[in-house]
């Protein structure tokens, strides 16, 4: 093998391993947090509204409360148009279910609670339009300051 051979074959190999790393990467990329449709202001008064009433039934009716919950929060994130496959669905959605079927270890009334408070965090992260977000964001560094 000649020289010439040797550099061909280094850029072919150069040339494949760049092509794989784009492809995977690509891939990679479509598994982070989906584009979402931002929900209009009539939606985001009737998912409050909603969560609301939910959050108050809670005392009385934890466990129908917590299902209530879960089946808000899948409409808000199906009307984002967020994917609806089970890994795919935020992380604090996967643990409140988790904690509501007891397989956190906490189970009965605790762990329906906690899983309350994951299905809020949810709610407040995706039920607020993204200005709301950074707005809070800033009152916090504010507050911090």
């Amino acid at each position: 093998m000649n020289t010439t051979t040797l550099v061909i074959i280094g850029v072919v190999v150069v040339a494949v391993i760049l092509i794989l790393a784009l492809v995977l990467g690509r891939n990679r990329g479509g598994l982070g947090k989906p584009k979402l449709r931002d929900l209009t202001p009539e939606a985001r008064d009737r998912y409050g509204a909603q969560w609301d009433r939910v959050e108050a039934r809670f005392v009385d009716d934890p466990e129908g409360a917590v299902r209530e919950a879960d089946s808000i929060l899948m409409g808000l994130l199906r009307e984002r148009e967020h994917p609806m496959q089970e890994d795919r669905l935020p992380n604090r959605m996967r643990k409140a279910r988790r904690l509501a079927m007891g397989q956190d270890g906490r189970g009965g009334t605790e762990g329906m609670r906690q899983a309350m408070l994951e299905y809020r965090g949810v709610m407040e992260e995706y039920g607020r339009p993204a200005d709301a977000a950074e707005r809070e964001r800033d009152d916090r560094r504010e507050i911090a300051s």
